[in-house]
């Protein structure tokens, strides 16, 4: 554990007060004989929480992606950041609050090649 400079004692600390459990998912450990991972800020190296090795990695590629598409550089936090992100996709968005209703369009990617096959087909039974 000298990694983070955590003891024993510490870590077991931090695996009671999660319940046993990753911070993010509520899940055991995966991979079985694998502890959860200590999650921690790489800026200041404070420690966060213990996470699966499924949560782990996904919030280490979204603060490199943050980083990597320099966000930063408008003033705005990671921790502001994903906090937005949340509000954004769990509330009314600004599309909803504008129409007055929520608007449904097209399912999955748009403007590939199945997405223009789909509407073809649609149009053509459209038609018939």
């Amino acid at each position: 554990m000298d990694n983070y400079k955590l003891t024993v004692e510490q870590y077991d600390a931090i695996l009671k007060e999660q319940g046993g459990v990753c911070y993010l998912c509520h899940c055991a450990e995966p991979v079985k004989g694998r502890r959860l991972s200590v999650d921690h800020d790489h800026t200041t190296g404070e420690i966060r929480g213990l996470l699966c090795s499924r949560c782990n990695p996904i919030l280490g590629k979204l603060e490199n992606a943050f980083a990597r598409y320099g966000l930063r550089k408008f003033g705005l936090s990671f921790t502001d950041f994903v906090y937005r992100l949340a509000m954004y996709v769990t509330s009314p968005t600004p599309a909803t609050k504008a129409l007055g209703l929520v608007h449904y369009g097209y399912k999955g990617h748009v403007g590939t090649k199945a997405h223009r096959k789909r509407i073809k087909a649609e149009k053509k039974a459209q038609k018939t």
